[in-house]
């Protein structure tokens, strides 16, 4: 996806979070998220935007987070997502700016990171009020990119049961190939995969993030191999 639809997509995604939240108890669970209540999801999420805010601004990985949403939560939600989008402008996507990836330090990583990190909770919102709608289609596609190749290209921690085996994951008109050996992904588009996973992009995506289960997708071959891929990518995003 381009900048600007991302930006457009953070927008969208931002705001029906905000409807979600104000629709739920704050002491409701979030199904996906043992342990996290509604309040506790818009803390994180809010707290998120300010401190990608900050990062940007001050050129550095700010030392904490904000997380001290005060009598309003919904508003101070608000307000620190609409700052976030202001400092987000698709317009400098190519501008430099501190990142956590090696190879795209420009503002459009945040972007793009951004939208996903706001779908994603969205979603979780959602949930929490039974009503949790798919990821928009290019969204969630580019959302499983984003995590095979940002979150385990950068993030795959040591110790992950790995056997060096292909899994495809398939949406219509797109697929990828990754098969994970000791602290390595491989991204290997002609191997034969020991297994697939497919389905619609939010499902796929939605399951990579945890958010859905295995029955949410269709998985051909060896089990065991996606599932060790899930755990990888379990493991990578926290």
């Amino acid at each position: 996806m381009d900048a600007h639809s991302l930006a457009g997509a953070l927008r969208v995604e931002a705001e029906s979070f905000a409807v979600a939240a104000e629709l739920a108890p704050l002491d409701r669970d979030v199904p996906a998220c043992p342990g996290m209540t509604v309040g506790d999801l818009l803390v994180h999420l809010g707290s998120i935007h300010r401190m990608v805010a900050e990062w940007i601004g001050r050129g550095a990985r700010p030392v904490g987070w904000e997380s001290s949403p005060g009598a309003d939560p919904i508003d101070w939600y608000r307000t620190g997502a609409a700052s976030l989008i202001t400092v987000l402008d698709p317009e400098r996507a190519a501008s430099p700016a501190a990142t956590w990836c090696p190879w795209d330090r420009t503002l459009g990583f945040w972007v793009r990171r951004m939208a996903h990190e706001t779908a994603v909770h969205r979603f979780d919102a959602q949930a929490a009020i039974g009503s949790a709608a798919p990821l928009e289609l290019g969204l969630a596609a580019d959302g499983i990119d984003e995590v095979l190749h940002l979150w385990l290209g950068c993030h795959q921690p040591p110790g992950i049961h790995t056997s060096g085996q292909a899994v495809t994951l398939r949406v219509p008109g797109r697929e990828w190939t990754v098969a994970l050996h000791e602290g390595v992904v491989d991204y290997c588009p002609q191997a034969t995969p020991a297994a697939v996973v497919s389905g619609s992009p939010s499902a796929v995506d939605l399951w990579l993030w945890g958010r859905v289960g295995e029955e949410h997708v269709s998985v051909e071959g060896d089990v065991s191999v996606v599932r060790s891929l899930r755990a990888a990518v379990a493991a990578a995003t926290g």
